[in-house]
C-alpha cells in the first residue's frame, strides 16, 4: 500500500489529514500519518521490496471511539496495533496512534 492510497482512505473521514504535520494549526479532530520505519529486503536487484511501518495519529479534544473504529475499519485488511491513549496537557488534546506494516515492491528502473 502506497502513501497515496493511505491518504485517500484517511480523506474519507472528512477531517483534516496531513503527512507528518500541518503547515498551520488545525481544529480538532485531525489526523497525521507517516512512515515510521522501512526495511528493504530481497535477494537480488529484481526482487526488492520494502516492509514499511505506517503510523496514523488521531488527535481529538476528547476520546472518540466511533472515529477510532472508522480508522480501524479503513485498514481492516491489515493487522493494526493501537497504542494506549496519550493526553497532551500543553495542547489539551488526546492522541491515539495506530500502526501497521505494508509491503511496497520496488520497481526496476
Amino acid at each position: 500500500m502506497e502513501l497515496t492510497e493511505i491518504k485517500a482512505k484517511l480523506d474519507t473521514l472528512k477531517i483534516p489529514v496531513a503527512y507528518m504535520c500541518f503547515k498551520a494549526p488545525q481544529d480538532l479532530p485531525f489526523v497525521v500519518y507517516y512512515e515510521a520505519g522501512t526495511e528493504i529486503k530481497g535477494s537480488d536487484h529484481y526482487n526488492l521490496y520494502r516492509d514499511v511501518t505506517i503510523n496514523i495519529e488521531l488527535y481529538t479534544e476528547e476520546k472518540q471511539p466511533s472515529l477510532e473504529r472508522q480508522i480501524e475499519s479503513l485498514f481492516r485488511d491489515r493487522e493494526i496495533e493501537k497504542t494506549t491513549d496519550t493526553y497532551i496537557s500543553e495542547e489539551k488534546m488526546f492522541m491515539t496512534t495506530f500502526s501497521f506494516d505494508t509491503t511496497q515492491f520496488i520497481e526496476e528502473e
